[in-house]
């Protein structure tokens, strides 16, 4: 279906009203690892390469856990597009109850399990120990983490993105001020490094996940949504309506894990490319996830409004709506992937003062730049697919593209002396390569959409 100019102005301005706040909310998250990097390379290369160590596990862990609850999301904006208002209430009560399940999972197998996984990940063995530390001290921040990512999805879902964005920007400054505390022991607390940076997140994730309850609480119509009902039959819903979000999010959980896991392979390779690849990977992955905040939010706008048209039974819609996220999401990461090509010297002396981590770091980020747009593109396309039910092909598409291709290709060039800059190469390739697949799918089943209701009756 072709929009005309008005109806493309008028698409763009509701798909950006919708992506800021969740913008901000991504690049809220996303400064909270990078203030965790900049204090705790501030303090020492060693620890900024256990945090680096660290995270190679817990990213995978909290990928997949916001990967699994990615229903929430996709049943709320279809019931919302369809009008049915309590079904979004029931939507979010099963949500949480999921993410709390999921939490608890995560917090007893990494609290447990940390340094038999670190070790199996091939991590260098003498930051084991310091990294399983890490991994513990992060694993408590997840039950919070995974209830905030079960309300924000409600809350996005519903077009209310904005009460998302006032609770991360509220947790910010207390994740800010507990992590320059914890790792350089300020304000009368230990300096516990990498270990205190960990901390200092999940205190302000499980502050979070409260008052991210109560935005869900005091939402206008929430009466209308069911919201407010805690009776024990509504409990009892939640609960028997886990088993559709796990069978939704399966294939997106797996899939993140796996993509996270290529990008985490890259991190354990850094260590063993000594301290300063480790560190310099770490300073560029951070500076990525900056700007990929930006796609995040644009994607999940995406994903609402293609889960509207379909709910609403215009499914015609959704092609014209994913791409001009795209297109907004595109532009979005050139700019700021544009100035990080400018001014990498700029960038990345933000994280460390070691000039040896800083002069490695700069030719990687201005490598990886041009990619990060191909970056943008993929996660709209990922998240207009979910919503036209399409998850599982999205998510092999993102197995084939960064587990497969990233994972695989770094470990090759890295085997045959590429150095540092091989961890750049196999990231950018495999952004490049998911961008096309799930592009190329997204364009293949609107196109047969598109023919189907185009055909007389």
């Amino acid at each position: 279906m072709r929009l005309n100019r008005q109806q493309l102005i008028a698409e763009a301005r509701i798909i950006a009203g919708l992506a800021f706040p969740v913008v901000l909310t991504s690049l809220n998250w996303t400064l909270m690892q990078m203030m965790d990097v900049a204090f705790v390379g501030q303090v020492s290369s060693v620890e900024l390469g256990y945090l680096g160590a660290g995270r190679s596990l817990t990213f995978i862990s909290i990928v997949m856990g916001i990967a699994a609850m990615s229903g929430v999301l996709v049943y709320t904006s279809r019931a919302d597009g369809a009008g049915d208002l309590p079904a979004t209430g029931e939507f979010l009560r099963s949500g949480l109850a999921l993410g709390l399940l999921i939490g608890l999972i995560g917090v007893t197998a990494l609290w447990f399990g940390a340094r038999s996984a670190l070790a199996g990940l091939d991590v260098a063995p003498a930051m084991v120990p310091q990294a399983t530390r890490v991994v513990q001290a992060m694993a408590l921040a997840f039950p919070g983490q995974l209830v905030l990512v079960a309300a924000s999805y409600f809350l996005e879902g519903v077009s209310r993105p904005g009460r998302v964005m006032a609770v991360n920007l509220a947790t910010l400054p207390l994740n800010g001020v507990l992590a320059w505390a914890w790792v350089g022991g300020h304000l009368g607390l230990p300096a516990l490094g990498a270990v205190g940076a960990s901390l200092a997140t999940a205190v302000a994730s499980t502050v979070g996940g409260l008052l991210i309850l109560v935005m869900a609480w005091t939402l206008p119509r929430a009466a209308e949504r069911n919201v407010r009902d805690v009776s024990r039959a509504a409990l009892v819903r939640a609960i028997t309506g886990i088993p559709a979000l796990v069978r939704f999010g399966l294939v997106p959980c797996i899939a993140s894990g796996l993509e996270i896991a290529g990008f985490s392979w890259l991190i354990v390779l850094s260590t063993q490319l000594g301290v300063v690849a480790t560190g310099a990977f770490q300073i560029v992955f951070a500076l990525h996830n900056f700007c990929f905040s930006l796609a995040l939010g644009v994607g999940s706008a995406a994903g609402v409004r293609v889960g509207n048209a379909v709910g609403a039974r215009t499914p015609e819609l959704a092609r014209p709506r994913a791409l001009i996220a795209v297109s907004i999401g595109v532009v979005l990461m050139a700019l700021l992937a544009g100035s990080y090509a400018l001014f990498a010297p700029f960038f990345t002396s933000l994280f460390s003062d070691d000039a040896s981590l800083v002069a490695l770091a700069m030719p990687m980020l201005v490598l990886l730049a041009p990619f990060m747009l191909f970056d943008g593109a993929q996660v709209a396309f990922m998240f207009a697919l979910r919503s036209l039910g399409d998850q599982v092909v999205a998510g092999v598409n993102g197995i084939v593209g960064f587990f497969i291709v990233t994972g695989g290709l770094g470990w090759l060039l890295v085997a045959l002396g590429a150095g540092p800059m091989a961890l750049i190469w196999a990231s950018g390739i495999g952004m490049l390569v998911t961008a096309l697949l799930n592009g190329g799918r997204f364009w293949w089943i609107t196109e047969f959409e598109r023919l189907r209701t185009a055909a007389p009756a």
